[in-house]
């Protein structure tokens, strides 16, 4: 987790990021050993961390907080959640 105390578009919040070490470890070694970007480890690990912000923002908005992908607020946090510290908006 990391905490966002920016003034900007939106209330200070949190990003929040799943990982699993082994699944990217995996990823990672696939890519850069073998070179390969289309390796199915690299593409499993994408997959599942697309499916755990998913799982993550149901959750937390089921909790009643304002949940989105991280990646709305900052274009580099891609896979990630951001928490708005302020109440959900009804939209």
């Amino acid at each position: 987790m990391e905490v966002d105390d920016s003034q900007d578009d939106h209330a200070s919040g949190l990003y929040i990021r799943w990982s699993a070490p082994d699944l990217a470890e995996a990823a990672f070694k696939a890519l850069t050993e073998r070179q390969d970007p289309a390796a199915p480890e690299w593409k499993h690990h994408a997959e599942v961390i697309s499916l755990m912000q998913t799982a993550l923002i149901g959750i937390l908005r089921l909790a009643g907080f304002s949940a989105v992908p991280a990646e709305e607020v900052d274009d580099i946090a891609k896979g990630d959640v951001y928490v708005h510290a302020g109440t959900p908006s009804s939209s």
